[in-house]
């Protein structure tokens, strides 16, 4: 699909990026700017908004009000971000950008190169003490340069500390996210090939969460959750009659002797059975059952919890959760039928 190779493809410029402000302020092969500008591509590609304004007041400078001073939400930013430092008891701020921080170590390193009295010949009876003066003058003002450079290379490291560390954070989540991708994919391609086993009308029922998911309608997630549970109510009959076509009874008895009602609408217990009778079938230790009924009860309270008004509004990551949840718990029953 489209959007998914743009997707991808924003996520491997985002690596590039990354790796560019990793490996060029490890060499020292890249400057404090140019580390800036490839992190803000970073923010811009990830969508990360929070990163994009601290960058953005990075590369054009802090804003001020009409008094002078930095507005308060951007001196925040600045002061969470390195810049901070208490000085007197009190916090400030350095609001030099770090392009500005590196034309400031030039030019003092070289004004330093001009300050020498090489070459410099006096005369006279107050030679010496011109000399001395001479030399006291060049003394101090290379100092001052000396420490003026100090200040702002310590500055301007805080800074590539900065741009280093959101670089790295966003390679580990990028990184993180294309393991999670590609495994995930995997696991769907083979779920994608058990489903494809049920009856058609289950498979429409699975079509039929995704158009909801989609919505940008809040009333379709509450159908979303509502879909699912109808869902597990489809595959709990269908794997049912499968798995125990002979069985007549309404009460089913588990190994651990309870005795459970599989008649009517009591598709949980169903599956429980179900799932038990696969189990039973392999040598496979297995969890599937637990988690099975923990996501029915959390569909069950969360439906039950908005007819009561309790909750009003399912939010779509809820029902992004519980699609996600129900896909992988029937990739589970299903997989049982092939241990």
């Amino acid at each position: 699909m489209y959007w998914r190779e743009v997707y991808m493809d924003k996520k491997e410029q985002a690596l590039i990026a990354c790796d560019n402000v990793l490996n060029g302020i490890e060499d020292d092969t890249i400057s404090s700017s140019s580390a800036l500008l490839q992190c803000l591509k970073i923010a811009r590609l990830t969508n990360n908004q929070e990163a994009t304004i601290w960058l953005q007041y990075e590369y054009g400078g802090y804003p001020r009000g009409e008094d002078g001073y930095i507005l308060h939400d951007a001196w925040e930013v600045a002061y969470a971000n390195g810049r901070g430092y208490m000085e007197n008891g009190k916090p400030h701020i350095f609001l030099e950008l770090a392009a500005e921080l590196e034309e400031k170590i030039r030019a003092n390193q070289k004004a330093i190169s001009n300050f020498t009295t090489q070459g410099t010949s006096l005369a006279g009876e107050h030679a010496y003490i011109a000399m001395n003066s001479l030399l006291s003058t060049v003394n101090k003002s290379t100092s001052t340069l000396l420490s003026d450079i100090s200040r702002f290379q310590k500055r301007l490291s805080v800074l590539r500390s900065c741009y280093y560390d959101y670089a790295l954070k966003a390679q580990i989540n990028l990184g993180f996210g294309n393991v999670a991708t590609t495994i995930f994919s995997e696991y769907r391609n083979r779920v994608d090939s058990l489903l494809s086993s049920l009856s058609k009308e289950t498979i429409l029922k699975l079509q039929a969460i995704e158009d909801k998911i989609n919505s940008a309608n809040p009333e379709l997630y509450s159908q979303a959750l509502t879909t699912c549970r109808r869902l597990f109510q489809c595959v709990a009959d269908e794997l049912f009659k499968k798995h125990l076509p002979n069985y007549q009874g309404e009460i089913f008895k588990t190994k651990s002797g309870k005795e459970i009602n599989i008649s009517g609408d009591h598709y949980k217990n169903k599956l429980s059975a179900i799932i038990e009778v696969l189990e039973g079938k392999t040598m496979h230790n297995s969890i599937v059952g637990s988690n099975i009924i923990y996501l029915l009860d959390w569909i069950d309270n969360l439906v039950d919890l908005q007819c009561k008004g309790v909750h009003s509004e399912i939010s779509k990551q809820d029902a992004t959760r519980c699609i996600i949840q129900t896909y992988i718990c029937l990739g589970d029953i299903l997989n049982l039928q092939n241990l």
